[in-house]
């Protein structure tokens, strides 16, 4: 079965909300003036959607995120659980899943990508199948993220650490098919170090 988030662990974080136990200490300082999370103010809740793979259908589960304000400057900052990825209505399981197959074999392409047991996974009403374009714009996603996480280790860090972060992932190396562009190519390097490597940061 592909990877996905379960009903389970979705409700279960539906229920924290709903019992005021999220609270911000768990996010980093405010991006815009860097206060300390641990002075956030709730600000507001949010509806989303989830997209949960379940025997081969794709179905929607609604979930309240919870946003909150830095009490300096502002800025609004939502709390992500550990299924989701900003902007992104399939869950962190299923968009690293997909992308990890992408990127571990050198011989597979977007199309066999979705391609799960022979099947491939699809919407229950409109019969809309899971699209090799998903996995094009999902690699690019976590490479930014990648991007973003190595700032903050490069800063947080002094440098060193960072620089054997860019050590590792020279090493890295990617088939010429895989990519037409400098840029791709270096999407894919990081998600590949990434899955190589078992980082696994907290990309939100």
């Amino acid at each position: 079965m592909p990877p996905t988030a379960t009903y389970e662990q979705i409700k279960a974080y539906q229920n924290q909300v709903e019992k005021n136990k999220i609270t911000p200490r768990g996010l980093g300082p405010c991006p815009r003036c860097h206060l300390e999370s641990i002075f956030f103010k709730l600000h507001a809740y949010r509806e989303r959607r989830f997209l949960v793979i379940v025997d081969m259908l794709v179905k929607a589960v609604f979930c309240t995120l919870v946003r909150f304000r830095c009490t300096d400057c502002g800025k609004t900052i939502t709390s992500y659980p550990d299924f989701a990825i900003p902007h992104k209505h399939y869950t962190r399981q299923t968009i690293e899943g997909f992308s990890k197959s992408y990127v571990q074999n050198d011989q597979k392409t977007y199309q066999d990508a979705v391609i799960v047991n022979d099947a491939v996974a699809e919407r229950p009403v409109s019969g809309q199948t899971l699209a090799p374009s998903s996995i094009h714009r999902w690699i690019t996603t976590l490479a930014a993220l990648i991007i973003a996480h190595q700032q903050a280790l490069k800063k947080s860090l002094q440098q060193k650490p960072a620089a054997q972060l860019c050590s590792h992932l020279s090493s890295t190396q990617i088939p010429e098919k895989k990519y037409k562009t400098h840029n791709r190519r270096h999407c894919l390097l990081r998600c590949r170090w990434f899955f190589e490597n078992q980082f696994s940061p907290s990309l939100q």
